[in-house]
């Protein structure tokens, strides 16, 4: 009787080809750390790939300068060409009179799929005169912040509100289909 090995297990066979290795006590001891090893290792790397796939993702988007650049402007002395060369393009420009540069930078975390969750929100407000000189520096960040509620109501828009039957029915007798019609626009 031949004997072969399946997971470790010795089992007997007369089917056996006696042209493969028989494995025996003797032979499988050998390979019995080898194997221990591989099931250690393969182990060890899915939970390091369980572990790291669910480690939180920092991001950092937009323009946060450096204290160095920001305590390089000079106050009534700076212009605006100067500021764009220091600090680049801004995040954001004033709505109406153009005269104050926002420069917003945020870091954020997010673990999984749980809600984003804010680090830092730092903002550089630099505030112009009109002949386009620094006026104002002000420095804010998350604490200054505030949240705004949303609203999702819609504008409404002008004019008749139709239902489905009367928008299908509305155009029924408006088409003259007699023979005097050229295809002209217009009467």
């Amino acid at each position: 009787m031949n004997y072969f090995a399946v997971n470790g297990v010795i089992i007997g066979s007369q089917y056996c080809n006696t042209g493969q290795m028989n494995r025996t006590k003797k032979n499988r001891r050998k390979d019995a750390p080898f194997s221990r090893m591989a099931r250690t290792a393969t182990g060890v790397f899915l939970l390091a790939f369980a572990v790291s796939a669910c480690s939180a993702q920092l991001n950092s988007h937009g323009n946060i300068p450096d204290q160095e650049i920001i305590d390089s402007i000079r106050i009534g002395k700076s212009n605006r060409a100067q500021i764009s060369g220091m600090l680049g393009t801004p995040s954001a420009r004033a709505t109406f009179d153009q005269e104050a540069w926002y420069y917003i930078g945020t870091r954020t975390s997010k673990f999984a799929f749980m809600k984003k969750e804010i680090l830092e929100r730092k903002v550089l407000v630099i505030r112009f005169n009109k002949q386009g000189i620094v006026q104002k520096v002000e420095r804010l960040d998350k604490q200054d912040g505030r949240e705004l509620q949303v609203v999702d109501r819609k504008t409404p828009t002008r004019g008749k509100e139709l239902t489905i039957l009367e928008q299908l029915l509305g155009n029924v007798g408006r088409f003259g289909g007699g023979a005097a019609d050229d295809g002209a626009a217009g009467p």
